[in-house]
């Protein structure tokens, strides 16, 4: 093998070690969805529908929000790589508090989600069910987010195992607090799909307790614990800096991530089998996504960590490697999920036409894996080198300047097909979007990561 193949090799391992943990624990996340849903699911089409539309809605602010926080891990990772500890310190700080503080903003909008889901064309008593479950997940939404702070630093500095092992753990308390809220055992109340959230609310807050215990005491954190030097509040200039990185990571999240749940609410008017098809094939799909995502944040941390030591030249290598592993990946997930389709929807809901539906959409979920999969490595990427703001308007313009539109087009009134194609007619619109953002990115990556190894060239 020359020396350019070995280090190569060695940078993807590299990348795997640190990739690896990660998947795990945001794939567990993944599973609390496919957990709810499937248990859901064989209460009743109309309890699934709950799940579909409370997921529709607390998924996109909480991926949001989630990005915004993710702003601590390029910096964090060049503070480690440059061995700055007291700015990790610092900075990992500062996150907590702002994914307390900005934890707080959508309780707010709480009380308007039942006319919001009726204005939509959805049922009351489904309207009331979902805002219910909403309530669940608004009380645990602090603790998500801070136990996310913790973990994109624990992250950074190059220990992702115990967000694995905590991520497993609270998807098993999730899971029995759904037996008991769902189905109404141990005299508690039968709440149908809505005790999701509050089983989903639960297992947040007891993640966080193990995150911030581990981080505090476990020997590696020594050197950049994130209490050392005593209690502090948020310091304004520290909130600023991450928001400056972070409001664009948080609007890309936003952007994506609605497009793909929101269509939930789009398709209300289509009744409960289209939503619960569209909430299995997206959550099967989300699963999928799970492995190219932890690339893409393991990407940000070590080619940040790259650019902290002075190595651009590292940095760009790194970055086109995982992007490559990411296109990899896409197309070896293309068969299996063909080939499995009708298994793995049987796996979710009882309700043959919600099986057959879902499969149907998974034959496009498969095509789209390959686009998904490679502008997740380059998202992280590019996050890598503090580039987030232009990843969010082109996230914005492809999917809800073109993607959305096409997809109402081609949903409500046929487009060129002649008749209404309903959620099919969304999905290819999101499939577009999605096409349209990988080339955006591979641009703006190839762009970004030769003005920064020229500069270097100069500086040198």
């Amino acid at each position: 093998m020359s020396k350019g193949g070995y280090e190569r090799w060695s940078e993807i391992r590299a990348l795997l070690r640190l990739a690896g943990p990660m998947v795990l624990s945001q794939t567990a996340f993944v599973l609390m969805g496919l957990v709810d849903t499937a248990m859901s699911g064989h209460a009743g089409a109309r309890e699934q529908a709950v799940v579909g539309l409370g997921v529709a809605l607390w998924i996109p602010v909480f991926i949001g929000l989630m990005n915004v926080v993710q702003a601590v891990s390029p910096f964090v990772a060049r503070h480690y790589g440059a061995g700055d500890h007291p700015a990790i310190v610092r900075d990992t700080r500062e996150a907590m508090w702002l994914g307390l503080w900005t934890s707080l903003v959508p309780l707010a909008a709480l009380p308007f989600v039942p006319g919001l889901l009726r204005a939509f064309g959805i049922e009351a008593e489904l309207a009331e069910k979902t805002a219910f479950f909403l309530e669940g997940i608004g009380c645990g939404l602090p603790a998500a987010l801070v136990f996310r702070a913790l973990a994109f630093y624990s992250a950074s500095v190059d220990r992702p195992k115990p967000i694995m092992t905590i991520a497993f753990a609270g998807l098993g308390i999730n899971a029995f607090f759904n037996w008991v809220l769902i189905y109404g055992h141990f005299g508690a109340p039968a709440l149908g799909g809505a005790g999701c959230g509050w089983a989903t609310a639960i297992g947040m807050w007891c993640s966080l307790v193990a995150m911030g215990l581990w981080t505090a005491f476990a020997l590696g954190y020594a050197p950049f614990r994130w209490w050392r030097g005593g209690w502090s509040w948020p310091n304004w200039e520290g909130q600023k800096r991450l928001l400056r990185l972070g409001l664009p990571m948080g609007g890309a999240g936003l952007a994506e991530v609605a497009a793909f749940t929101g269509i939930a609410v789009l398709i209300g008017r289509f009744g409960p089998v289209q939503i619960a098809a569209h909430q299995v094939a997206l959550n099967v799909a989300s699963l999928l996504f799970m492995l190219p995502a932890g690339i893409g944040a393991a990407l940000a941390i070590r080619v940040g960590q790259s650019l902290g030591a002075g190595d651009p030249a590292r940095a760009r290598r790194l970055a086109w490697t995982g992007v490559a592993a990411g296109l990899a990946i896409g197309v070896l997930m293309m068969g299996p999920v063909l080939a499995g389709r009708h298994a793995i929807t049987a796996l979710y809901s009882s309700d043959p036409a919600v099986r057959e539906l879902a499969a149907s959409l998974l034959v496009l979920a498969a095509l789209w894996q390959v686009f998904d999969a490679t502008q997740a490595c380059m998202m992280g990427a590019l996050r890598g080198y503090h580039v987030t703001l232009l990843p969010m308007l082109l996230m914005l313009g492809a999917f809800w300047l073109v993607g959305i539109p096409l997809g109402a087009w081609l949903g409500y009134d046929g487009g060129m097909f002649g008749h209404p194609m309903g959620v099919f007619g969304f999905w290819i619109g999101l499939l577009v979007g999605l096409a349209l953002v990988s080339c955006g990115l591979a641009l703006t990556l190839r762009t970004v990561a030769d003005v920064a190894s020229s500069r270097c060239k100069k500086e040198a």
